[in-house]
């Protein structure tokens, strides 16, 4: 209805003018809703970038995780904690795992340990084996070049100490004898018990008339090992009567 050049409304017509106003305070109060929120967002997010630059404790911590050994880097960020993580096993620079001692059982003990046996030591003889006297042989005979009363060649090959052969003077000779050949290297002279009487001598090869030895004094007498028949010891000097106990024979 149009009264007096003024528009109104009618009766429950909305009034346009009030709903343009309106309108525009409902878009302009969106607008400053929207850049209050976006101010907000820049201001905090503006907050917490300032605080994470200053705040080390505000990086997020880093863990080592165990993995295969890798060489340290040059300058780590100070501001950024490392947790203490154990490293990996077998890992290099990881301190090898001290080994727990083993629990037997008491009723399992270790086997004893058997040791092989040693084998004494061999050693030789010091002292030459007892070798046969030849002279003793059943086939063995005795001569000479003479023999005082009482005395007689063969004593000096019957084993005995106690019976002798004595030549008539000072010097003399005795022999041993064998039917076939014999190898001799050795002769034992012993005189009876009592003061020595025997001086020079020589040791001959009868048969063949070769010197084998010569010397002072009775004992054993050794020489170059010589096959022969019948061996001869001459004593060529004497203190008084000379007396022959044994005439030993060896062949080594």
């Amino acid at each position: 209805m149009y009264t007096g050049g003024i528009h109104r409304p009618y009766p429950g017509q909305p009034n346009a003018t009030t709903t343009d106003v309106n309108e525009g305070s409902s878009v302009r109060s969106q607008w400053t809703l929207a850049l209050a929120v976006m101010g907000s967002v820049l201001l905090i997010g503006a907050t917490v970038l300032f605080w994470r630059h200053e705040d080390p404790s505000s990086n997020p911590p880093t863990v080592a995780l165990p993995g295969p050994w890798e060489p340290p880097t040059a300058g780590p960020d100070a501001s950024a904690p490392v947790l203490d993580v154990p490293p990996a096993p077998g890992s290099a620079g990881a301190a090898s795992p001290r080994p727990e001692p083993t629990e037997t059982a008491d009723d399992e003990e270790a086997p004893p340990r058997t040791t092989s046996p040693t084998r004494p030591p061999t050693t030789r003889p010091t002292t030459r084996p007892p070798a046969p006297n030849l002279s003793l042989g059943a086939n063995t005979d005795a001569d000479g070049s003479t023999k005082a009363d009482g005395t007689s060649f063969n004593d000096v090959r019957d084993g005995s100490l106690s019976t002798f052969w004595s030549p008539t003077a000072s010097t003399g000779t005795v022999s041993v004898k064998w039917p076939g050949t014999i190898r001799l290297s050795r002769i034992i002279i012993k005189e009876p018990a009592g003061t020595p009487r025997i001086r020079a001598w020589r040791v001959k090869d009868h048969d063949a008339n070769t010197i084998l030895a010569t010397g002072t004094g009775a004992g054993e007498i050794t020489f170059t090992p010589t096959t022969l028949r019948k061996i001869s010891f001459e004593i060529l000097t004497s203190n008084g009567t000379p007396r022959v106990a044994e005439f030993e024979t060896f062949a080594q």
